[in-house]
């Protein structure tokens, strides 16, 4: 097993425990400033680094190297291509909690489309409009969608819009393919035809994605700029029976404005784990809507930088075993962004 790993970006003071816990057993060299190796990296097995410019010359001055990890899908910097051609197995994981975020919001998603809270509540309640009799079901039954409900959903064969084509929404790209969605993608710099390739997705306007979509999710982060730049307007683009997801952030969106899209009916549902003013209070007219499926900022968290350190440590065993990594770089892949 590489006996000297070297993380050639510094750690967050939350995660100054991590490689201790996640990585015992060997010796972990930490950068201690941005843009500076470790001490010592010159003897690395094994690099881990996010926004460090990997290159060729760095690559080619580490004799022992045997593996590379790379700590995000579009938020890096650096070409590990190099590694690939020596024989040098490279694995890519998303950054940090971006994966964790872009699981929810395909829960939302799919909460909203398949009416989950709803059908939860509609069976505590007991509704049953055809007053069908309780009785056990063998064989073939009656009682599928026994709530008569002519609009339960499914993901397939969707046009899903994504704003804010960062590292989350490209973890949510990647987790759309098996739907055979159609996904478009609106951001400020453009992808290459190649990365647009790599992650399935196609430019649109922001109006015109408005309009395609049947799912519009959201990940654009606060500024004065994007400040509830998703109103009545925008709101009024999009298709009557469309789903809007949100776990960006809460002041992009007018809340009062979607509360009137969704109370009319001119957006179907709605998915939300962030809001402009959090805990959500009691008195928001969110809470009253029965086509909202609201969760409490639970998105992300400190467990995806949990889940990040037990991936590195799953692909050192790997390495360790002769096994292929877990989520390798193929020479075919593009760069991230930020090598842009």
């Amino acid at each position: 097993m590489p006996h000297a790993r070297s993380f050639s970006d510094p750690l967050e003071a939350r995660l100054a425990d991590f490689p201790k816990q996640y990585l015992g057993g060997h010796e972990v060299l930490v950068a201690d400033e941005a843009g500076k190796l470790p001490a010592g990296y010159e003897s690395a097995e094994a690099v881990v680094w996010s926004s460090y410019p990997v290159d060729a010359a760095l690559i080619n001055s580490l004799p022992e190297l045997r593996f590379m990890q790379r700590i995000g899908l579009t938020r890096a910097r650096g070409d590990a291509h190099t590694a690939l051609a020596r024989g040098i197995p490279v694995s890519v994981v998303p950054f940090g909690v971006s994966d964790r975020v872009a699981l929810h919001t395909l829960t939302l998603t799919l909460s909203a489309l398949r009416k989950v809270v709803q059908g939860h509540h509609a069976v505590h309640v007991g509704v049953n409009p055809d007053g069908l009799e309780e009785k056990e079901q063998v064989g073939a039954t009656q009682t599928v969608n026994w709530v008569r409900w002519p609009d339960v959903d499914t993901l397939n064969d969707k046009t899903v819009g994504i704003i804010g084509f960062g590292e989350i929404g490209a973890c949510f790209a990647r987790m759309l393919p098996p739907f055979n969605c159609r996904v478009l993608y609106n951001k400020r710099s453009l992808l290459t035809p190649q990365q647009e390739a790599y992650f399935g997705v196609e430019y649109a306007a922001l109006d015109d994605l408005l309009r395609r979509s049947d799912i519009v999710a959201t990940f654009v982060p606060y500024s004065e700029e994007s400040r509830k730049m998703l109103g009545a307007r925008e709101f009024a683009l999009m298709k009557p029976g469309a789903i809007f997801v949100n776990t960006g952030r809460g002041n992009t969106t007018d809340e009062a404005a979607l509360v009137e899209a969704l109370k009319a009916g001119r957006i179907r549902a709605a998915g939300l784990d962030v809001f402009s003013v959090e805990p959500l209070p009691l008195s928001h007219p969110l809470q009253d809507l029965d086509n909202v499926t609201l969760t409490p900022h639970t998105a992300g968290g400190i467990q995806g930088w949990m889940n990040t350190f037990e991936r590195i440590a799953e692909n050192l065993r790997r390495v360790e075993a002769g096994l292929p990594v877990y989520a390798p770089l193929h020479p075919e892949d593009p760069e991230p962004f930020g090598s842009r």
